[in-house]
């Protein structure tokens, strides 16, 4: 099943007009943002952290900015992949906390007593 419309530029609506430029720049750096998210949970989990809250803080926003241009799929695109990714950053510095703490109580729990 073909679409009547013709494939759109990227940028473009649907219906044929075109999305602001800062709002197609939000959506590559919400994507960019959520991809580093994920890098970041492994080296640094602050920074993947803060990467993450941002990312799903705004991802929201710009959904809704980009649903008044109707919905350009490679931007929408963009977006769920910058969310996606994002929740996946943000599991994995949990998981890293969690187990570090794990790790210190055992630590703790099993220091060698000197006597």
């Amino acid at each position: 099943m073909s679409s009547p419309y013709p494939p759109a530029a990227p940028g473009m609506a649907p219906s044929g007009t075109m999305v602001p430029p800062e709002l197609a720049s939000k959506a590559n750096n919400i994507q960019l943002m959520g991809i580093l998210s994920i890098v970041f949970a492994f080296c640094c989990g602050c920074v993947g952290l803060i990467l993450s809250i941002i990312v799903l803080v705004q991802a929201g926003g710009v959904t809704t900015a980009l649903q008044q241009y109707g919905s350009p799929p490679d931007l929408m695109g963009k977006v769920s992949t910058g969310k996606t990714c994002a929740i996946i950053g943000l599991a994995i510095t949990g998981a890293i906390i969690v187990l570090s703490i794990v790790a210190q109580i055992a630590g703790i729990a099993v220091a060698p007593r000197g006597g």
